[in-house]
């Protein structure tokens, strides 16, 4: 009895995570019919355009059929190879941009990939006052066991739980954002009551804040987590900082994925799904299936397409003539995913929407254009859903232009955009082409991602086309050597870095001022590896990443946080100029996942920069293994580092510490991913625990108290 239980509950969770892989899964991934050759490095064996490129939808039948295909069939007709579940286990272990060159600002305002293309943060600045973000404070009082009663941690949003649960959020103090000059002095505190927000934008005196309506929950890879979602925006305006007032409160449906500024238009990126009442979203039985079938003959297709709200008038956010679909012949297969592309004008609260069917994991965005990007895990071989199978991983790249969101064309990739910032694997160059780095895994190799292949693609005949891939017959040498993964990868201009590691560091600087011939143009090899390039000016490189010393038993072990400068002015010759290593093993910053955590400047004749450290500089921590150089040590000090290149030369400018083992008498396990810093003259300014820090830069261990 109890076996046989088992073997139901399997088969159930089996064919609940085939579903939920085909809800969640971008359309376009649904129909990718092709095999893979793990060999090819020409990209031939994936360049299927049929079956990635997007169509506007016939009429409002062929849309809505193909929104709820996935509804009105048996998950459990879906043909899977038994070997899925232990596959995905496996797998899941796994600018043109601001050069640096002098600003007409004056403080160094937020780290962006590309120039003129702003991004979000926790905090702003507009030259005199800071606007930081406060979250909301939670109390999920995780070790009480209650029923659960219904709770509205947010205005107009129910939550009811019915079953006994030992987690009940319960919100303390609503989120906010507080303004202060940087003379220290409170002008103000704006309430987000309704908001959990996340980022916000500057634009003159206006302030935009994005948040989602239930940001805990967001999960990507359960399409349940997302199909209720709401993404809140507040337009406030700032021209008085001591009474700020909101213009404009919106909601729209679904959760943003990506965001950025150009201007006073704000350019939103987020997925929405239908949720439909009384809809069973894993149809088991044929009665399930004629029961939802019999529902959503019900509806119409305003009823599947999201909503915007702003100042409680309510408009649909997209028409459906404006939603985009993959080109399939199959009526059984679709998806109920959409990606919605919305500008919103930042004086007057004006959109207009563009809609995608599928998915979307990033976004890589230009002064021009928008690419958005995910991963696709399944491939079909006849184009139906009944030959479902695992593959290593291929990248869906679709563009747009952004003045009328006119849809540019989509290519299919070989490899994954697998890194802790997949956007920096792409960038624009100056003729128009996209370049975009991807890896897979080696046919030696039986998880990491070791073959790396940098493509090159251009609008043709009305289509993004592959132009150029390296390697190729007539530059065969691989980016990296036999094992190595990449670690980080930055465009500037007309040149692409990319960073290997296994051992040592190969850096390699691939020219691409032909795009139709891209080569690797020079390489060099030192200790360690940068996980962060940021390009100063066109002749100087910054890589942050960590120090690296090689045992005697072959292992490499990470040390300390490392600040490397080199001189790429010679093209075929990149040199190191110099590097600093703060902290011992186990210390560590931020800037290795979130170019937000970074800031720097061009003034009178030298770069300075700044990003926070968690120095383990204590005593050794616990026995090392095999290797003396694997030892660890205890934490010492956190805080925000400066950094200063004058004639070639890397200095290290000391640091405004907020943290330390001697005055917290803490253990150092403490959050800095939201720690920032911002430099305008010779004031350098720290954000620390949503508190700011002042200080000179020639004087730091002279900071101000908290502010």
């Amino acid at each position: 009895m109890i076996n046989s239980l088992k073997n139901k509950l399997l088969t159930l969770q089996r064919s609940i995570a085939i579903k939920a892989v085909l809800l969640s899964c971008s359309a376009v991934t649904l129909i990718a019919c092709i095999e893979l050759d793990g060999s090819s490095s020409d990209n031939s064996e994936v360049e299927n355009k049929a079956d990635i490129q997007l169509k506007e939808s016939k009429n409002q039948s062929e849309l809505m059929q193909f929104l709820t295909a996935s509804f009105t069939q048996k998950v459990s007709n879906t043909a899977y190879d038994d070997s899925y579940l232990e596959a995905i286990a496996v797998e899941s272990e796994v600018n043109n941009s601001d050069t640096g060159e002098a600003s007409d600002t004056e403080f160094s305002g937020t780290n962006t990939q590309v120039s003129g293309v702003d991004e979000g943060d926790i905090w702003k600045y507009d030259g005199e006052n800071f606007f930081v973000l406060k979250p909301a404070n939670w109390d999920y009082n995780s070790h009480l066991e209650s029923d659960c009663p219904s709770i509205e941690p947010f205005a107009g949003v129910s939550i009811d739980i019915t079953t006994p649960c030992t987690s009940q959020p319960n919100l303390v103090t609503s989120a906010q954002i507080h303004i202060v000059s940087n003379a220290k002095e409170n002008l103000s505190n704006i309430d987000l009551d309704n908001m959990n927000p996340t980022e916000m934008y500057l634009s003159d005196d206006s302030l935009v804040v994005l948040g989602n309506k239930t940001q805990h929950q967001n999960n990507w890879l359960r399409s349940d987590n997302w199909q209720d979602g709401q993404s809140h925006m507040a337009i406030i305006d700032i021209h008085s900082k001591t009474e700020p007032e909101i213009k404009f409160s919106l909601a729209m449906d679904g959760y943003v994925v990506q965001s950025r500024r150009i201007g006073n238009e704000l350019f939103l990126i987020s997925r929405y799904s239908p949720q439909i009442s009384g809809l069973d979203y894993y149809p088991e039985t044929d009665a399930e299936v004629r029961a939802n079938k019999r529902l959503i003959s019900e509806l119409a297709i305003s009823d599947l397409l999201p909503k915007l709200t702003i100042n409680d008038q309510q408009f649909n956010l997209v028409a459906d003539n404006d939603c985009l679909i993959p080109q399939v012949s199959d009526p059984s297969m679709g998806s109920a995913s959409l990606t919605m592309i919305t500008k919103i004008n930042i004086d007057s609260a004006e959109f207009s929407s563009r809609c995608m069917a599928g998915d979307v994991h990033g976004i890589y965005m230009s002064p021009n254009n928008l690419y958005t990007f995910n991963t696709s895990y399944w491939d079909f071989s006849d184009n139906t859903t009944e030959s479902l199978h695992w593959n290593e991983g291929n990248t869906h790249l679709h563009k747009f232009e952004l003045g009328s969101f006119d849809y540019q064309g989509s290519a299919l990739v070989e490899g994954q955009l697998a890194s802790n910032n997949p956007r920096l694997r792409l960038g624009e160059l100056s003729d128009g082409s996209i370049a975009l780095v991807t890896s897979k895994k080696a046919s030696n190799n039986n998880w990491r991602l070791t073959q790396h292949q940098l493509t090159i693609l251009n609008n043709q005949d009305d289509e993004l086309n592959i132009i150029a891939t390296l390697p190729n017959d007539e530059q065969p040498k691989a980016i990296g050597k036999i094992n190595e993964q990449i670690y980080s990868v930055r465009f500037m201009q007309d040149r692409a870095y990319i960073v290997t590691f296994q051992k040592v560091d190969p850096l390699y600087v691939i020219d691409l001022s032909n795009p139709l011939q891209p080569i690797i143009a020079g390489e060099l090899e030192i200790p360690g590896y940068s996980d962060y390039l940021h390009p100063i000016g066109n002749d100087l490189l910054l890589g942050v990443g960590k120090d690296a010393i090689v045992g005697e038993s072959g292992t490499s072990w990470f040390q300390g946080v490392k600040v490397s400068l080199f001189d790429v002015a010679d093209i075929e010759q990149p040199a190191e100029l110099g590097n600093i290593i703060i902290g011992k093993r186990g210390s560590s910053t931020p800037l290795s996942y979130d170019p937000l955590s970074f800031t720097g400047i061009q003034q009178d004749g030298k770069y300075r920069f700044a990003f926070p450290i968690k120095v383990n500089n204590g005593p050794a921590q616990g026995d090392y293994w095999r290797d003396p150089e694997s030892q660890k040590y205890q934490w010492s000090n956190s805080g925000l580092y400066l950094f200063e290149v004058k004639d070639k030369l890397l200095t290290q400018s000391g640091a405004l510490v907020t943290k330390s083992v001697e005055s917290d008498n803490s253990d150092g396990y403490h959050n800095i991913n939201s720690n920032r810093g911002l430099i305008q003259g010779d004031d350098v300014y720290h954000l620390s625990d949503r508190d700011l820090y002042k200080a000179d830069w020639d004087h730091p261990e002279q900071m101000s108290e908290k502010f």
